[in-house]
Parts: C-alpha cells; structure tokens; sequence
C-alpha cells in the first residue's frame, strides 16, 4: 500500500492526488521534482467495509455502476495517514492538485454542505462526512449505461445529437453526468429537491480539500453533456433538456489552472499543512495524463487501464459524430479529442482468468507463442457494453469466414487453442482503438508518436502489437502513473503563477520573476519528459493487419447492430 522513495528533502514539495476507479493514489514531488513518496488506498482490499468489486457496488441494477462517497471520503484520511507514516513532512507542501474518474456524480444534502464548511479536526472525515452527507450514497460513476431513456430526451430536447455535439463536444452518452442527472432526477424527484450541491468527483475531491463547495473545471465540465465547450459556459438549452433548477446546483465552471482556495484548517491542524496551502482545480482523469507527458505535438495518448483511451490534442473543436471533444488541461482555447472504450482491462483480466487460471505471466507467453495477425483469427469481446460503437457481445471468427456468409452472424465459441484466444483480445482491442481513431481523424506522419500509458501498457509483448496496428512508434513513460505527475505538475505550475502574481504570502518567498509569464509548456521544457521507446513497427505489418482491420470493424458492425435491436427493446419494456 506504502512505498517511500529516498531523497533530499528540502523547500517547497507539491502534492498530486488521483481518485481513480480502483483506488486512489498520492504522489508528492520535491522542490527538484523529483519524486519523493507515493501511496495509495485500494478500496477493495484496504476498505473491505464497502464490498465494493473493482471499486463498483455489486449489486446495481443491469447497466447501473455505482459507488459510495463515504468510501472514498475514508480512503482521503486513509490516504494521508499513510503518508504521514512514510515521514512526509506534509507542512512543506506549498499546492495540491488532483485529479478523478471522469463522469461520475455526487449528490450533496444540505446537512453535508453544513459539515463539509465545518470541519472537526478531532474526528476523521468520514465520522463527519458519512451517509447523511449525501442525499445517494450509491452515485453513478463513469462505466454506468443505465440512461439510454434519459440520453434520447435530452438529445430530442435540444434539437437531436449533431445539435447537442455541436454545443457540448459530444452527442449524449448514456454514462455522461447529464442523462445521470436527469435519471436521478425522473425516478428519485424527493432526492433531487433536497439536493443542495452536485459534484463532479473531480470537484468533490477537491471540495473536501478547501472544506467548501468547488468548481468543476473545464476539463471535466466539457464530459457532461450540459457545458458550451466554446463559450466555456453551462448551457442553458442543455440544462433545461437535463433538470430543473440544476443551475443553481452546480457552480460556474473554472479554468483548470485555476485556485479553488486554500487547504481547510482540518488538514493544517490534523496534518500539519500550512495554512496557506494552495489547491488548485481538480480535473478529470485524461486531462492529468496529457498534462503529465509533457509532450507538445505529433502524438496520440493510449490509456491501457481500467477503462481503455485514446487521447488526441486538437487545435480546434470539430464536430464529431461519435467521440468527445473536451477542453485541453493547460492551453486556453485548445481541446483534445477523447474515445472512451468500456471493455479494457476487465475484459482482458477475464480473458486471463478463462484461459491462464489468471495468471499474467502465462497470458503474456501465451501470446509471445502467436504470430502478429494471429493467422487470421480475429476477435471482438464487448462482454460489457461498449460505448463507440454501442454493442454488446462477443464475436469471433476464423481466418477462412466470408462477411456475406450466415456463419459471420453466429461466429464461433472458441477458438482452437488458448494462445489465439490471447492474441485475439489483445489484437482486436487494439484494432478496434484504432479503427475509431482514424475515424476521429487521426492521421499517422512520419513524426508521429503513440505514447502508451496505464496499468497493462507495460507487457512488451501489448507494446509491439500497439506499434504494428498503428504502424507508428510506441513511447512509453518510466516511473509512476503519469495522471499522478500531470496533478503534480499541475499544483507546481500554479505555484509559479501564483508567485509570478505579486502575492506576498508566506508561500512566495523566491524573488518575483520579471520574465514574461512561461506556459505551461515552456515552464516544463527542460524537465525530461521520461519517455522511451519502448516499440517500433514490424516490417510488413500494415499488410498484415490492413485486411485484419477492415474485419474487425465489420464485426463491430455486427455486433452494434445485433445490439440495438435488444436495446430497443429493453426501453420499450
């Protein structure tokens, strides 16, 4: 759970904190940036209380993934406990800024807004801020696709889907904060009245550090379905489509660079912070990992974790038929791109536990055993229902089966050996990422970089497949998880300015600079951006998995249309 990391520690220290789907993590960074503790709280093992399974409620309705905001208000004090334990000297630390799963939703009760201003700092959070700080304490998080009624409303309301993409980056999606808020709404009215505040948790982390309401960012702001991503402002067309009165719940949204305050005296008196401790906005999960690589053009982000992503920076906002177009982290007026896919790391851990009794290092010489293309064999695993396309199911099929034969329809089983099933989950994730991709208007060039990221990004074997479906090199980044740093790096730049600001609070002791102000990226230039390259393409691999390619998505296709049949027919009933 612990891990200390060695070093000289002196001056100011800056604090990251990533509340993620599985668990929540810190990273403290030192004057030099160099890293010098990090920790983290997995719910399942460390708060077994919560029963939750891959940090989820098991017992949600089909299509509902829900989590307890106590659980993670106990993991926070768990959190710094631990890092207090390490011998963290938590006074150093002159800002903080975290980040958080994106989409997900926390309701606040007027008896929660009233504790969360008063802290008592000798009680830990949780006695404070327990269930009847809430008016849910089983709130929809990024992966629920419970709200396909709600989804076509909102999209009738304002005019269709190309009309709400246009406004807010993305037509609706049935796990965006909107159509979960409209759901609350139109089957829980009595909660929604009595709802005082409604967080992002981006914003609710954030809101338990200054101990007071906080802003949703613009980063995360722009994933709900109900901000102008142009103008930078909620819409009105867009709030009234999702509930009434929800203005008045939400705060104005704020740059992602910008202060929510300074730390609440609970954590200066419980955890010797200084009192004129900066926190800075908290932003959604994928905007930290590309403020975390340092890395200004010619690449695409791939995230390998809980959820899969595919991260692009864009200079404008396009108009996309399928995909989210959401505000940049750290250059006004810019965006990235962004192609959420539900089936990641769970479909491949499940794979690993049918086929290698969930053992990793098997899967992985298993698939070092197959050959790239996998002789043909091509597969599709939704076995969760996936966003882009929106399908559900699993669908394989042999080297030798014709598109336009009843044997596509119906696909196989399985495949002959347990290797071609490995290879297969592996291979047609990663075609279907980039088949999306490319339809997003991803277009390789010769510089082109694809940096990989996330918890199963590191298997060499993962690394070829992603440099020889993309035909493009593949970079990854040492160290710790780069959404920590991008929070880091975050709660650094905000310091500097802060400092270049003319503040004269204790914090700011260095000399004022009297260079123009640096952006971010110039401020970072000098600092390594930890990337090695990990892949290049194979020789011959665009012949190989052009074709393959082509297949996969006409599986998709299949699949998506199969589905929306039963989908159809699940709102109708």
């Amino acid at each position: 759970m612990c891990h200390r990391r060695k070093q000289d520690y002196s001056g100011n220290s800056y604090l990251g904190l990533h509340l993620g789907t599985q668990l929540l993590r810190a990273l403290i960074l030192d004057s030099n940036l160099k890293v010098a503790y990090v920790a983290q709280i997995r719910y399942d093992v460390d708060l077994p209380e919560f029963k939750t399974v891959n940090g989820i409620l098991p017992d949600g309705e089909p299509g509902e993934y829900l989590a307890n905001p106590v659980m993670w208000v106990k993991a926070l004090d768990m959190l710094m406990d631990c890092l207090v334990k390490q011998g963290a000297d938590l006074h150093s630390v002159a800002s903080v800024a975290g980040a958080a799963q994106q989409h997900g939703c926390v309701f606040w009760s007027d008896l929660g807004l009233r504790r969360l201003c008063n802290l008592n700092a000798h009680l830990q959070l949780h006695e404070q801020l327990n269930e009847s700080a809430f008016e849910l304490t089983r709130t929809p998080t990024w992966r629920d696709s419970s709200t396909d009624k709600q989804v076509h409303e909102m999209e009738h309301a304002v005019g269709g889907p190309a009309e709400l993409s246009s406004i807010t980056g993305s037509r609706a999606y049935a796990r965006f904060t909107g159509p979960q808020i409209r759901k609350i709404h139109s089957q829980c009215p009595e909660h929604y009245e009595r709802t005082s505040r409604i967080s992002l948790i981006s914003s609710f982390l954030a809101s338990l550090l200054i101990g007071g309401m906080a802003s949703i960012d613009f980063t995360d702001g722009s994933g709900m379905n109900l901000m102008d991503i142009r103008r930078k402002k909620w819409s009105p067309e867009c709030l009234d489509a999702c509930a009434p009165g929800l203005a008045r719940r939400l705060m104005k949204p704020i740059p992602s660079n910008r202060l929510q305050g300074r730390i609440a005296d609970y954590y200066v008196r419980r955890w010797n912070f200084r009192p004129d401790c900066m926190v800075v906005a908290s932003a959604g999960s994928k905007a930290s990992e590309l403020a975390g690589l340092l890395v200004e053009k010619d690449f695409l982000m791939l995230s390998l974790d809980t959820s899969d992503v595919v991260v692009m920076p864009l200079k404008r906002a396009p108009r996309l038929e399928d995909g989210h177009v959401m505000c940049h982290p750290t250059r006004t007026d810019e965006y990235m791109g962004v192609l959420c896919f539900h089936n990641g790391a769970l479909t491949r851990k499940a794979v690993c536990e049918e086929v290698a009794n969930g053992s990793w290092m098997r899967f992985y010489e298993m698939l070092g055993d197959t050959p790239p293309g996998n002789n043909g064999n091509v597969a599709v695993h939704f076995r969760d229902r996936e966003i882009i396309p929106i399908a559900q199911g699993t669908l394989r099929w042999a080297a030798g089966i014709d598109f336009m034969s009843a044997e596509c329809l119906q696909g196989l089983p399985a495949f002959d050996t347990p290797e071609i099933e490995v290879r297969a989950v592996i291979e047609g994730q990663i075609m279907h990422h980039y088949a999306i991709a490319r339809e997003m208007g991803f277009h390789k060039s010769k510089y082109t970089k694809v940096i990989v990221v996330g918890e199963d990004s590191r298997s060499q074997q993962v690394q070829q497949i992603v440099a020889d479906i993309f035909d493009a090199p593949v970079y990854q980044r040492s160290g710790v998880e780069v959404s920590l740093l991008g929070c880091a790096f975050r709660a650094r730049y905000a310091f500097y300015e802060h400092r270049e600001s003319n503040c004269n609070c204790r914090s700011c002791k260095m000399p004022k600079g009297r260079q123009p102000r640096l952006s971010y990226e110039e401020f970072f230039r000098n600092i390594p951006s930890g990337l090695h390259l990990a892949a290049e393409p194979t020789p011959g691999s665009e012949k190989i998995y052009t074709p393959l390619i082509a297949r996969c998505t006409q599986i998709c296709r299949l699949l998506a249309a199969k589905s929306s049949v039963y989908f159809y027919q699940d709102e109708e009933e």
